[in-house]
């Protein structure tokens, strides 16, 4: 059974995942500031809490925002030295981290990652791709063998998703195909179309 994991660009989109009781939400706000909506982040581990919410990029910022987990690409995690990284699961911060081969899967393990996105799973139009997309196959591979927790992610859409959901992943990124939800009932369906 996969969960939903939505990445969101907006605080408007985040407040609609919640509301809607979206599993995880991973703020992601490339073009604004995330900073003017402090106040509000930081309350919503008590007004929501169904939902963790993960920072991206920052782990000063996730623990200053009171978020559940921070999620590093692996240049971000790069800029931090592997103990400090080590250290966040004693200090209640949940760590994540985008990994593309077996190499990074297991990096991520010895940083203390508790959870591992993988991807790209297909191409996508959200972000330039460095990596080659991985596919269903070598997805379900890596569920069999990765020995953590993973996020599938990369142009998974309404063709996809069902195959993605089938190979046993622990959650289903989502980030554009989140666009063409507009109403709690559909984000509710989404939700259980990934969890069937």
């Amino acid at each position: 059974m996969a969960l939903l994991y939505a990445i969101v660009g907006s605080i408007e989109s985040a407040r609609f995942m919640l509301e809607g009781g979206a599993p995880y939400v991973q703020l992601r706000f490339k073009d604004r500031p995330i900073a003017p909506h402090g106040d509000e982040i930081r309350a919503w581990p008590d007004r929501f809490p169904r939902t963790r919410v993960i920072l991206n990029d920052s782990v000063e910022e996730a623990i200053a925002l009171r978020a559940w987990g921070v999620h590093l690409g692996q240049e971000d995690a790069d800029r931090y030295p592997p103990e400090r990284l080590r250290a966040l699961q004693h200090e209640g911060l949940v760590l994540g981290i985008s990994t593309h081969d077996n190499a990074e899967l297991a990096r991520a393990q010895d940083l203390g990652a508790a959870m591992a996105g993988f991807g790209p799973l297909f191409a996508t139009g959200t972000k330039t791709l460095k990596h080659s997309p991985q596919g269903v196959a070598r997805l379900a591979e890596a569920v069999r063998t990765a020995g953590l927790p993973l996020i599938a992610i990369g142009g998974i859409g309404e063709e996809t998703l069902d195959a993605v959901a089938d190979t046993g992943v622990a959650m289903i990124a989502m980030i554009a195909y989140l666009d063409r939800i507009t109403t709690p009932a559909q984000l509710d369906a989404l939700m259980r179309r990934i969890a069937r």
